[in-house]
């Protein structure tokens, strides 16, 4: 390591300088938020500051915890602050959120569920939802493709209702959803065969062993304790396991994954792949 010598003593040369850049928050800042319960989890509050810092825009956002009781008045108030410009939703608001939209796009309608809002200077809130996209960016991101795949999918609610959709309209072969409710399952898949009749579309409780890719878009894995919703048992070495959780970074799904030999795609993915995306929104 090479030296420096200051006030006559000879010092070691650092081996890097980290900068450090100041996010200073003002009357002009511009106030988003992401909501949820819980929210301690939560990554999106630092990849989105990042990037506002990034790209030198005077914003922030910050983490909101509102359980379901609280969820209406919260929204209607959100409403009439001047500077509150955007809202990430998060589990499990996704679905009962979009009644309280003025404005819906596509996504929202066909899902019946939102991930994005907009607060216009009317104070309007105009809604979509991106999982669908940010889950597909983040793949491609990390050169795995999708086309002409075998998809198994764990969930059917408003993040895999998206990623559902997203999958078929980019290209896949098959479709196989798994969900405790296999009603909410059922509608899901009625309403995709609808739109992508090309597509082999069907439910089953057990993972194909001529699945592709693995994608757990439920919540289960993020307690200590939790268990993979099914068995992994039926896993070749070559699939990919993906998840779309982001705190733990490895899930049990993932673990069990790990231990098959399986390749992992971490949901950060997902997240990375929709942060630009809720920025242009919300702007």
């Amino acid at each position: 390591m090479s030296s420096l010598k200051f006030n006559n003593e000879i010092m070691p040369k650092p081996l890097c300088v980290i900068k450090i850049t100041k996010m200073e928050i003002n009357g002009k800042t511009k106030i988003y938020g992401i909501l949820g319960d819980p929210i301690h989890h939560v990554s999106v509050p630092k990849l989105m500051n990042h990037l506002f810092a990034k790209k030198k825009e005077n914003k922030v956002l910050i983490p909101i915890h509102v359980d379901k009781i609280s969820l209406k008045s919260t929204i209607e108030g959100l409403k009439y602050i001047q500077n509150f410009n955007g809202l990430v939703i998060t589990m499990p608001h996704k679905t009962e959120i979009v009644k309280y939209l003025d404005e819906a796009s596509e996504e929202v309608k066909r899902v019946g569920a939102c991930n994005v809002i907009k607060r216009t200077s009317e104070g309007l809130l105009k809604g979509t939802l991106l999982d669908g996209n940010g889950f597909i960016e983040g793949l491609r991101h990390h050169k795995h493709s999708i086309k002409s795949k075998n998809i198994f999918l764990l969930g059917a609610g408003g993040a895999a209702s998206g990623i559902a959709y997203s999958l078929c309209e980019n290209g896949i072969k098959k479709l196989t959803i798994y969900n405790r409710s296999k009603t909410k399952a059922s509608t899901l898949i009625e309403n995709l065969k609808v739109i992508y009749p090309n597509i082999e579309i069907g439910y089953k409780d057990q993972i194909s062993m001529d699945t592709d890719i693995l994608i757990n878009a439920t919540s289960v894995g993020m307690q200590e304790n939790d268990k993979p919703i099914l068995s992994l048992s039926n896993l070749a070495s070559n699939t990919l396991v993906a998840e779309i959780i982001t705190n733990p970074k490895i899930t049990c799904t993932l673990k069990k994954a790990i231990e098959k030999g399986c390749k992992i795609h971490k949901g950060i993915a997902m997240l990375k792949g929709q942060i630009r995306l809720m920025n242009e929104f919300m702007d």
